[in-house]
Order: C-alpha cells, then sequence, then structure tokens
C-alpha cells in the first residue's frame, strides 16, 4: 500500500494550522504515522462508514464556525458580557459536538483494529459504531488516550467543558468569567477563552484533516485495486 503519510495535501493543511496556533508539527507527524496503519486495516465496508462521519462533522463544524465568527467578531457590537457568554457556548458546542464526534472516529477505527473498549452497562465489548453510543465520552477519551493519541484527547479542558455544562460559571457585566466550585463558593477566575477554543478547533481540525488525508488515499488505493 501507497505511504500515506507522504500525502502533500493534507500535510500542508496541518502544517498551516500548527503555524496559525502555535501547534508542534512533531505531535502531528506522530499522529499521523498511528491513524496510517490502522485505516489501513479497515475492512471497505467500515471505510465507508468513516467516510460518512467525517462527513457529518463536517456540517456540524459548519454550525459551529457561524457561533465561533459571531463571538470573535468585533462587527457584532455585542456586550461584554453577551460576548463571554456566546464563547462559553461555542466552546461548549465544540466539546461536546466536533470534538465528541472526532473522539469516536478514533475510538471506531481502534475498534475495527481489534482493540477491546467494555460496555460496563450491558456486559459486552463494543463491537460496532452504534455501540460507542452507549459510553460516556470521559471513557472513550481514557481508551483513544491510552492508544496513543494523547494529543487528541488532551487538547479538550475537561474542567471547563463540565463547569460550563453545568452552569458552574457566573459572567459578570464586565464579561469576566469566574467559576463556581461545587460546593457553591467561588473559585478560579477563567481567563484565555479565545486561546483555549482556538486551539481545541485546531487539534480536530488536524486529526480531522489526518483522517480525511488518509482515508481519501485508502480510497484510491482500493480502486486501483478493482
Amino acid at each position: 500500500m501507497t505511504d500515506t503519510t507522504e500525502s502533500a495535501d493534507f500535510i500542508a493543511g496541518q502544517k498551516k494550522l500548527c503555524e496559525m496556533f502555535g501547534v508542534d508539527f512533531k505531535r502531528v507527524e506522530e499522529l499521523n504515522s498511528i491513524i496510517a496503519p490502522l485505516l489501513g486495516n479497515l475492512a471497505k465496508g467500515n471505510l465507508k462508514i468513516v467516510n460518512e462521519k467525517f462527513v457529518d462533522i463536517t456540517r456540524k463544524l459548519d454550525y459551529w464556525w457561524d457561533i465561533f465568527r459571531v463571538s470573535a467578531s468585533s462587527e457584532a457590537n455585542l456586550a461584554p458580557k453577551q460576548k463571554s457568554l456566546l464563547e462559553l457556548y461555542s466552546y461548549l458546542v465544540l466539546a461536546e459536538g466536533i470534538f465528541s464526534e472526532t473522539i469516536q472516529i478514533i475510538a471506531f477505527i481502534l475498534v475495527e483494529n481489534h482493540h477491546d473498549i467494555y460496555d460496563v452497562e450491558i456486559r459486552k465489548f463494543v463491537r460496532n459504531y452504534e455501540g460507542l453510543n452507549n459510553l460516556s465520552l470521559s471513557q472513550k477519551m481514557q481508551f483513544v488516550e491510552i492508544h496513543g493519541f494523547e494529543f487528541v484527547s488532551d487538547a479538550c479542558d475537561r474542567d471547563l467543558r463540565n463547569s460550563i455544562a453545568h452552569l458552574r460559571i457566573i459572567v459578570n457585566d464586565d464579561g469576566s468569567m469566574v467559576e463556581i466550585t461545587r460546593k457553591g463558593k467561588t473559585g478560579k477566575a477563567i481567563k484565555d477563552m479565545g486561546r483555549k477554543t482556538d486551539y481545541l478547533g485546531c487539534v480536530c481540525a488536524i486529526a480531522l484533516r489526518a483522517v480525511h488525508g488518509l482515508l481519501g488515499k485508502r480510497l484510491e488505493d482500493e480502486k486501483q485495486k478493482t
């Protein structure tokens, strides 16, 4: 099979993202080198599933991008509090939508490469994409992490995601944000939301480019065989 890690198009895109957001490209090269053989082992039917899920994520990415553009735009004339609230929502949508689906695609690729993940509720190992829907995001993040995908799983600030999802953040009129502890006490100030969102979005885009780029090469190889 062709050495898909040398596909120039998607790697050029990854490099550009790394330059824009200050990501170490060596970590991206490691990511590509892990994904390539895993995709190479997938059956044809599973290649179709991965491609369909990628298309679905792209649709969600377009939706998220509309939200992010408004929150980052100086022309939106948002009050400081409104801007901060939109930033929090943008991060949550990114974490729960794009990031979660990216993790699921990687988890599915691992499952189809005979790596086991156990569903405690039904007391069976997961065998297909739908089965992964029953598992928590946290379990899937741990699963991909132990198989070498720390670069992707670590991109999401889990504490921040939980604080947003469980409404444990106070947004003041001046736009400043403060986390509330589970005991109801004032916690740490939340800063650099833009940077956190940029980084999570960047890593998701890099991982998805790897899957799509390497998948494209694998599909080309399959066509040449027929």
